[in-house]
């Protein structure tokens, strides 16, 4: 089951991507951010009356959803949605799922989960992977390599955030609460960052990009309920790996719908995939 919903996640995030993406064509990251939390918080909280006692919200493990929220997705979407404006879907999406490292390293110290050393070949996999990325043009229009910053504190923070949402389910194992405490809190980070950054003069709100970036919003709140479940039925190191696998769903999508605004070169191609793989034997080397 766990494997079930982490492949749902992973497809729902990449469909997101592309979605919030035409959207950038006409505004900016921020108010994508904000558009997209605002509807997951919406849409989660009126599902939870129906599923979720009230005393459920009474434990501890409210506290690390609360907390996971703000590094993700407040923090962590919002840097994802810069990276994608700033480099494009096919370069920066790839990056930010390198935050299942992060996520390992943290549940071995945290969860005491199990590392081998056949993570040195995954890592290095990874590092590989960012680097042809970050040296491509795989995106039209000119950009910086100083913005990869930007997924990979993006992978940082998801990864932070991981650990916490599993520490709250083993308290709770309630994906429904977790996920609406974590849009909760993501969505008043979202109204700090807009606030912090001049008010509501800084969204752009156009006719072209609320329809992209309300699908994309609805399409992104599938993935988080789907990512909360897997980790409720699974382990870190078993359901990260399988949701990492987006950044190639994204790549194939990104080929189909972005054509006038994504070039997918041989060598983006090159970089994702070397990321993916060396994600994923990351994190299955502590199955082996």
């Amino acid at each position: 089951m766990a494997e079930y919903f982490a492949l749902q996640a992973a497809l729902f995030f990449a469909s997101s991507h592309i979605l919030i993406r035409r959207g950038l064509v006409s505004s900016n990251a921020l108010t994508g951010s904000v558009i997209s939390l605002g509807l997951s918080a919406l849409t989660l909280w009126i599902m939870v009356p129906f599923s979720v006692p009230l005393s459920a919200f009474m434990t501890s493990a409210s506290w690390y959803f609360l907390v996971a929220g703000l590094f993700a997705p407040g923090l962590g979407r919002t840097l994802t949605y810069v990276g994608i404006e700033k480099i494009g879907v096919a370069r920066s999406v790839p990056v930010s799922n390198c935050s299942p490292i992060v996520a390992s390293i943290l549940a071995v110290v945290v969860l005491g989960e199990e590392w081998r050393p056949s993570n040195i070949l995954g890592t290095c996999l990874v590092i590989l992977g960012i680097v042809i990325l970050s040296t491509g043009h795989s995106a039209k229009g000119s950009w910086r390599k100083a913005d990869m910053i930007y997924p990979v504190l993006s992978a940082i923070v998801f990864g932070i955030s991981t650990n916490l949402r599993k520490l709250g389910l083993m308290i709770s194992n309630l994906p429904l609460m977790a996920a609406a405490l974590t849009a909760a809190t993501a969505i008043i980070f979202a109204g700090g960052m807009v606030w912090m950054r001049g008010g509501v003069r800084e969204l752009q709100f156009t006719r072209a990009s609320l329809g992209w970036f309300f699908a994309g919003g609805l399409v992104n709140t599938a993935a988080m309920l789907s990512a909360f479940y897997s980790l409720s039925f699974g382990k870190v190191v078993v359901v990260e790996p399988l949701i990492s696998t987006n950044p190639v769903i994204s790549i194939v999508l990104s080929a189909i719908f972005l054509r006038d605004l994504e070039a997918i070169t041989s060598r983006v191609v090159l970089g994702a995939t070397l990321t993916v793989i060396g994600t994923l034997l990351v994190m299955a080397a502590a199955r082996w």
